[in-house]
């Protein structure tokens, strides 16, 4: 009798562990399944992925860029002319640059002023002010200069992030003689802003060229490096001023 019943609990040891390996089997199984045919459960988000994977979706992308004034809505209409707008989403949302400019206003006498505007909002949800640029040439009594330089406007992931970066360019002066506009180029991401100042190359049908100084802010330093090259190629493609006889550079 001793001996029974030792050998009825080793059967059932026996009995359970196989009942245990065959439902381990059916759900790595079930896994395997899963991990091959994840979209038959597309209302699970992460269906089909092995614990530490991420979707796709997971991962937020810079899109649906758009230039044109027309993507102004009429409620950031103001006495200012639009000269160029962008429309893009990423992971702040849908996002909308608006570039104004003034007219050129007479303050007293011979002393005028100019004036830039950028504002960057954020169009989901209540529409609201991320950032904005003002700038201006005032008190000047000889020709203004403040212009954004066509085309300069653009929208970038250079660091694959999700987060836009946006960069323009703009010139401007107040002179009475020939010679070159200052140029700003002014770069964001988010509310972290970066620039580069100078001047622009000025050169006249085949007269020796001037200007051409540019000075890197250091907030660069603490950017990704794509940044930085990127914003020296661009200055260095719309810094030129080349008035008169084409030439031979």
């Amino acid at each position: 009798m001793k001996i029974f019943f030792l050998f009825i609990p080793f059967l059932l040891l026996i009995s359970s562990c196989s009942g245990k390996d065959k439902e381990q089997n059916k759900i790595s199984e079930a896994a395997k399944s899963n991990k091959i045919s994840g979209d038959k459960n597309a209302g699970n988000k992460n269906s089909g992925l092995i614990s530490g994977e991420k979707s796709l979706s997971d991962n937020p992308v810079v899109s649906d860029i758009q230039f044109g004034i027309n993507l102004v809505p009429e409620s950031l209409h103001n006495e200012n002319k639009i000269i160029e707008a962008v429309k893009w989403k990423d992971s702040l949302g849908m996002n909308l640059i608006v570039i104004t400019l003034s007219d050129e206003k007479t303050v007293y006498e011979d002393n005028r002023i100019k004036e830039f505007f950028v504002h960057h909002y954020l169009l989901s949800g209540n529409t609201k002010v991320l950032w904005k640029t003002y700038d201006f040439v005032k008190d000047c009594p000889f020709d203004i200069t403040l212009e954004y330089i066509d085309r300069s406007l653009t929208v970038t992931d250079l660091d694959s992030n999700g987060l836009a970066e946006t960069s323009f360019v703009y010139r401007l002066s107040c002179k009475s003689d020939v010679s070159p506009d200052d140029m700003k180029l002014i770069m964001h991401e988010g509310h972290k802003k970066y620039a580069v100042r100078g001047v622009m190359i000025l050169k006249i049908n085949n007269e020796d060229a001037v200007g051409g100084e540019m000075n890197i802010d250091a907030s660069f330093s603490k950017a990704p490096p794509e940044f930085k090259i990127y914003a020296v190629e661009k200055w260095n493609k719309f810094n030129k001023d080349f008035v008169g006889e084409m030439y031979d550079k």
